[in-house]
């Protein structure tokens, strides 16, 4: 069986790098938070309904801490995304 050397420019299926996916923590940190907010919203109405300030009550902070943290994450899983594909090698054409 003779011994086979792959072409030094052309990478193997093994080595191709996976395109950068937010992965289960963003889908378990955002979903987890808004089956909370759900939740609270359906079996709370009272508690999500009480006064903060004015007319704000804690329905509407919770939204703007869901809210928040969902665009916070987004940014973080963009910026790891972008730093990955700055540390992998350029493809030679």
């Amino acid at each position: 069986m003779a011994h086979q050397h792959a072409h030094p420019h052309i990478r193997s299926f093994r080595q191709r790098p996976r395109p950068h996916r937010p992965g289960r923590s963003f889908a378990l940190v955002n979903g987890l938070t808004f089956a909370v907010h759900l939740l609270l919203a359906c079996a709370a109405e009272d508690l999500l309904a009480t006064r903060v300030a004015g007319q704000i009550n804690l329905g509407v902070v919770a939204l703007l801490a869901q809210g928040s943290l969902l665009l916070w994450s987004a940014a973080r899983y963009d910026r790891a995304a972008q730093e990955e594909a700055a540390r992998e090698p350029e493809e030679e054409h």
